[in-house]
């Protein structure tokens, strides 16, 4: 369960990075935030994994095309750039994908008290 929550937590602190580098402050507060909602209830993981998921397609997915688009049309190498992004989006993919883990936990545990 604790390897879950590290994935979570880099994934968070990835994404708040990239809010950061553009200066968008609250975005990446909000973001390097976030993980605490895995010690909360059910929905608060939901709203996390909800969180997870939205930054997976509208923040990694629109910033690669952007990215190797640019490269594209600069007529620099992109396959690279396309490798990496590829990577960060599958990690906060697994990262969205293992907060099922620690709901199925929390609902095992709260179940039978």
């Amino acid at each position: 369960m604790w390897w879950r929550i590290i994935l979570i937590v880099l994934a968070c602190l990835l994404t708040g990075a990239h809010f950061l580098r553009f200066g968008n402050h609250l975005a990446a507060a909000a973001f390097a935030l976030a993980p605490l909602l895995c010690f909360g209830r059910v929905m608060a993981l939901r709203a996390l994994q909800l969180l997870l998921a939205a930054a997976l397609v509208l923040v990694w997915g629109v910033a690669t095309f952007d990215y190797v688009s640019l490269r594209i049309a600069a007529d620099a190498p992109w396959l690279r750039l396309l490798a990496i992004m590829s990577t960060v989006m599958l990690f906060v993919g697994v990262a969205s994908w293992s907060v099922e883990g620690l709901i199925a936990k929390k609902r095992q545990r709260t179940l039978y008290r």
